[in-house]
């Protein structure tokens, strides 16, 4: 991830989909019963692997197709928001990079959530 100091914060963000693959790939090494029962708690049912990566891709994708369509910097947020909470449930690299992309996308201002512990000390 090499840019120039002007390009940060005014990038248009785009999904790395070969970091989704490779997502894929470690959450198929490291699954074990402890990411079955957290999914099983979720919907009330026992899930297989592929119906938890599914449910997760078809809400990745659609919030990146709305912020493709839209370019708006909340629905940006609410996507680096879902990839860091299935990045951590899956202890995922991958996304947790993508995560990191988007910040760099994003106005300084708007990385830090206004009621996170950070913002709170500044003033």
């Amino acid at each position: 991830m090499v840019r120039s100091i002007l390009e940060i914060g005014n990038a248009k963000y785009k999904i790395d989909r070969i970091a989704l693959g490779r997502f894929k790939d470690e959450v198929r090494e490291n699954w074990n019963q402890e990411s079955a029962g957290a999914a099983e708690q979720e919907t009330g049912r026992a899930l297989t692997l592929d119906e938890s990566l599914d449910a997760v891709f078809l809400e990745v994708m659609q919030l990146y197709n709305e912020y493709a369509k839209t370019e708006s910097i909340d629905v940006l947020l609410r996507l680096k928001d879902k990839l860091e909470q299935v990045s951590l449930r899956y202890k995922s690299l991958a996304l947790a990079e993508e995560v990191l992309n988007i910040n760099s996308c994003l106005p300084y201002e708007r990385r830090i959530p206004k009621d996170s512990e950070i913002s709170r000390t500044k003033h």
